[in-house]
């Protein structure tokens, strides 16, 4: 057990923040030292105030938590976007139950979807698709309950450490309408901030309580070991959600210093006792992070420039946070952040104004050991772990500034509630009263309403996108996105000139290159295509979906063995990479070896069960070995997943015709017509399956039906050639078909069947 803490101590739930205390708290709390000359009645005075006090919080948290739920109501009404497509809507990892015991396996980072370890999070998604299955109102309600819970914590972490209620309660309510969440509770890929808050919070509240046992005279041990272990496990949690958690033991030694009177002494104590326990959990978690689970994909760089410029750039940065925190008006989903090459440029000066003039605010403050600067000091130290100090891909989001956020709505309400303290200036109260009501509710009203508006930016993957290029034009990964978008709804050529801007703006990004050869293969620019994933190749040659697609161009091409090159080199790069092993389980299909196909076509299915043309192909393959109940079971599967694929009905009315069940075949071929009417080859096994079992009209009205839409069809003509013939004995209908049929194709007559009904026709005097 961690070292009990020497008397005299000063816990969080009786000294504050710091020594220093607002002038109104010892008002408001003076009842409990005053001396009463009738005990009993003092007594009843104290129950009555506990009891007044517990109303209140119960009210206050009610109205916070309903307060918060209902600004981000509107956003449960959202679809998935930006990265819940591969994080959820792609990824059949969070699909299927068999899969979570690789949350604890290395395979996690190749089929989770996620770039570093978290399975917290994943697991939520697990939880949600069980329940919601793609249903992204599920996915955005899980998201906003998590964020109410969170602004519940908040304030129960505040009532902790604060002793003024006002404070308290501004500082929650500018948290709950501050517009820099929008991102967070709106994005279901980014839940690793939502859930590293919360564990993070119960895990300083829990801590605040076993540190509070350890100061007094007589410890509850038990109560203690309780809320030590789960301080610890809620940090835990907290890093397995998102890294950002690892500011926790920072934020400990923050509100010693703030708060003991003689902070190095208590701080070395706590280093003995109690702080061994956060710290052997950042060790271990660091080993799972950067030894065990690290992420070889993970390619993160600093800013091309080196050292300097990285810095340079990263003060801008910081200096746009604390604009944001300030004045979060402009807000965007993707920010194009120039680096700073030369540390006179204008950008730069006016960051590093701002920053220098903060710090020297914040030394001053420490001095004294001001509330204030504790708060500040929260947010710089919860950014520093997306500060690019270790290489992260996006060097500036909004996700970022969940958790710091929450450390500048402490300052932001201590600053306004100093409007109205008496200890600056007795002078001119209700006037200050007057101007701290105004801002609070222009704060709280324009930015809750601004919210609300906010949340409808991210309804759609169309409007998130056309909004994000209204504000940030040289987004490449924004108009990549909107090229997505389009092309997704059959929008080819708009498409293809987001790619064509997405490139110009940023030539080096290999996924770009491979999108725009997407583009041009769904239009037929083969030879633009082949360019375009050449260039991909050459941009990153350890992306894998340009090996792909060229694998698919060759294999249209017939250039088989390129094909099966180009696919097995994608799935070097990438083994879990469902489309490759479908593409090279086509190559050895064409080459006849159908059982390596049918081990690709599987390989397939184990990494992405969904996979529709995986399972197609599969069937496809028992079919060709006779096992036609097991095809059957594979096209059953397709369709459930999508009933309104055409080719999985086509195939199960061909097995079900092969073993003898007519009825089905005729369901599964009139299923395809009534999805695409004018679909010939349902049409014709149609036909062909009346000819066999001899219903003449029906067949020669199918056949005459696909004359209508498609009249080049030899097989056609020839079909009603005899059903007019044969059987319905009607020689002047079957010269018609016959003379159309030699129109089309003259070397018919060379046929010996074609030939035997000439002879008949002419037998007849036709």
């Amino acid at each position: 057990m961690p070292e009990v803490y020497e008397s005299p101590c000063t816990p969080f739930h009786k000294g504050g923040i710091g020594g220093f205390v607002f002038r109104e708290v010892i008002v408001i709390n003076s009842f409990f030292l005053c001396k009463s000359p009738q005990i009993q009645q003092g007594k009843i005075v104290k129950n009555i105030s506990i009891h007044k006090e517990k109303k209140f919080f119960v009210f206050t948290l009610v109205l916070i938590s309903a307060f918060s739920f209902l600004l981000y109501l509107n956003a449960t009404n959202g679809k998935f976007v930006y990265d819940d497509f591969k994080i959820i809507v792609e990824n059949s990892f969070i699909k299927e139950w068999r899969y979570l015991p690789k949350l604890f396996t290395k395979d996690y980072l190749f089929i989770s979807g996620e770039m570093s370890y978290r399975p917290l999070v994943t697991f939520s998604y697990f939880a949600d698709y069980a329940v919601w299955r793609l249903n992204p109102f599920g996915f955005h309600l899980t998201n906003v309950i998590v964020h109410t819970v969170n602004t519940a914590l908040f304030y129960l972490l505040l009532r902790i450490i604060l002793r003024n209620n006002k404070v308290v309660l501004l500082s929650v309510f500018f948290f709950v309408t501050h517009p820099l969440l929008v991102e967070t509770v709106n994005a279901v890929g980014y839940r690793e901030d939502l859930l590293s808050a919360t564990f993070l919070l119960v895990s300083l509240i829990y801590y605040i309580k076993s540190d509070t046992l350890l100061c007094q005279e007589s410890v509850n041990n038990s109560r203690f070991v309780v809320y030590y272990t789960i301080s610890l496990v809620a940090y835990l949690c907290a890093l397995f959600s998102k890294e950002m958690a690892i500011t926790l033991p920072a934020l400990l030694m923050l509100f010693v210093v703030f708060s003991d009177k003689n902070p190095w002494p208590a701080l070395a104590k706590r280093f003995k006792g109690i702080y061994v326990g956060y710290l052997t959990i950042s060790l271990f978690y660091l080993i799972i992070r950067f030894m065990v689970f690290s992420n070889p994909a993970l390619k993160s760089a600093y800013q091309p420039g080196g050292l300097w410029v990285n810095t340079f750039t990263m003060m801008k940065i910081l200096a746009c946070y604390i604009k944001l925190s300030f004045f979060p008006l402009d807000l965007n989903v993707d920010y194009v952040v120039s680096p700073v090459i030369y540390p006179l440029e204008v950008s730069f000066v006016l960051s590093a104004t701002l920053l220098v003039s903060i710090f020297i605010i914040f030394t001053i403050l420490c001095k004294t050991r001001n509330i204030f600067a504790c708060w500040m000091a929260w947010f710089f130290i919860t950014l520093l772990p997306v500060m690019n100090i270790i290489p992260i891909g996006n060097i500036m989001a909004e996700r970022y500034l969940y958790i710091p956020v929450m450390g500048f709505c402490v300052a932001k309400g201590i600053l306004i509630y100093r409007i109205t303290d008496h200890t600056l200036s007795p002078r001119a109260i209700p006037l200050r009263r007057i101007v701290q009501l105004v801002l609070v509710t222009l704060m709280l009203g324009g930015y809750g309403v601004s919210i609300i508006g906010k949340n409808g930016n991210w309804r759609d993957e169309l409007t998130l996108w056309t909004k994000t290029i209204a504000r940030s034009p040289d987004s490449y990964r924004a108009h990549c996105n909107l090229g997505n978008v389009y092309i997704e709804s059959g929008l080819t050529e708009m498409a293809q000139m987001e790619y064509e801007t997405a490139s110009r703006i940023n030539p080096k990004d290999a996924s770009v290159h491979s999108n725009l050869g997407n583009a041009y293969t769904k239009q037929g620019l083969i030879d633009k295509a082949f360019l375009e994933y050449q260039e991909a190749i050459q941009r990153d040659r350890n992306y894998a979906p340009p090996h792909n697609n060229l694998g698919n161009i060759y294999f249209n091409q017939g250039a088989i063995d390129k094909a099966k090159m180009e696919y097995e080199e994608a799935l070097r790069i990438k083994p879990d990479y469902a489309l490759a092993h479908n593409g090279l389980g086509n190559v050895y299909t064409r080459s006849g070896d159908l059982d390596k196909a049918m081990d690709e076509f599987k390989k397939s299915l184990y990494y992405d069960g969904t996979y529709i043309p995986a399972m197609i192909n599969l069937g496809v393959n028992y079919a060709q070995r006779g096992q036609l109940n097991e095809a059957i079971a594979e096209f059953k599967k397709a369709i459930e997943l999508d009933a309104n694929q055409l080719v999985s009905h086509y195939n199960l009315g061909l097995a079900y015709e092969k073993l003898g069940k007519h009825a089905d075949a005729f369901t599964e071929y009139n299923t395809v017509i009534r999805l695409d009417p004018n679909n010939f080859a349902a049409h014709y096994a149609l036909g062909s399956l009346y000819c066999g079992l001899g219903m003449t009209d029906k067949a020669i009205d199918v056949f005459q039906k696909i004359i209508v839409f498609n009249p080049n069809i030899v097989n056609v003509y020839w079909h009603l050639v005899f059903l007019y013939l044969d059987s319905k004995n009607d020689a002047e209908m079957s010269l018609y078909y016959l003379k159309e049929l030699l129109k089309l194709d003259p070397s018919q007559a060379q046929r010996q069947d074609i030939k035997q009904v000439l002879e008949r026709l002419k037998l007849s005097g036709n």
